[in-house]
């Protein structure tokens, strides 16, 4: 599953940037940032250790906005060539929201997830699995991932799953050696059979 996320550098990108280390070589990160903001030297060190594809993009205009255009814009691209299965945009700026609404309301089948996350780790699955700290935290982090329908059958499946995993193995495991047994009994009776005409 390739993943693009799209970086707002002028928003928290600390924050954004959380996770990071969790992606794939199959992953492309793309950082928007603004020659007066946080210096490229220091977001390459954010970046750091991380196998995913990560690239600068530098804002071609300053000023207030000037990126968050420009990262609709190549969501936008993405989503019309057909190359962002799952994208998202990282940042806390809820301005993204209406952009991202129209894209799932008028290409909803170009790709199978667009959405506006504050972060990296909220996009991948493992992060709200590591989290739950109990059987209620685990039910709720597969509900807002997979939808309450969805994130219950699943979260019951799994119960089913870890609850009897022991037993039906054990289980398996008596008839092999039973069958080992009789099959060695069986033997026996046949060589007892054999010896009796002769005597």
């Amino acid at each position: 599953m390739k993943m693009i996320f799209l970086v707002d550098g002028d928003n928290n990108i600390g924050t954004g940037l959380k996770g990071i280390e969790m992606l794939s070589e199959q992953d492309t990160v793309l950082v928007f940032y603004q020659k007066e903001g946080l210096a490229l030297s220091k977001i390459q060190k954010l970046c750091a250790g991380t196998p995913a594809d990560v690239q600068y993009v530098e804002s071609v205009r300053g000023g207030r906005n000037s990126i968050d255009f420009q990262i609709i814009t190549e969501l936008g691209v993405l989503v019309g060539r057909r190359e962002a299965d799952y994208a998202y945009v990282i940042s806390q700026d809820k301005g993204y929201a209406a952009s991202i609404d129209a894209l799932r309301a008028r290409y909803a089948d170009a790709f199978q997830e667009v959405d506006l996350r504050p972060s990296i780790e909220d996009c991948l699955h493992l992060p709200f699995i590591l989290k739950a700290a109990n059987r209620q935290d685990l039910r709720n982090a597969l509900a807002r991932e997979c939808g309450e329908a969805q994130g219950s059958a699943l979260y019951n499946h799994l119960k089913q799953i870890f609850q009897g995993a022991e037993e039906p193995a054990a289980e398996a495991e008596k008839p092999a050696k039973t069958t080992r047994a009789r099959r060695g009994g069986r033997r026996k009776k046949s060589d007892a059979v054999q010896q009796t005409p002769a005597e």
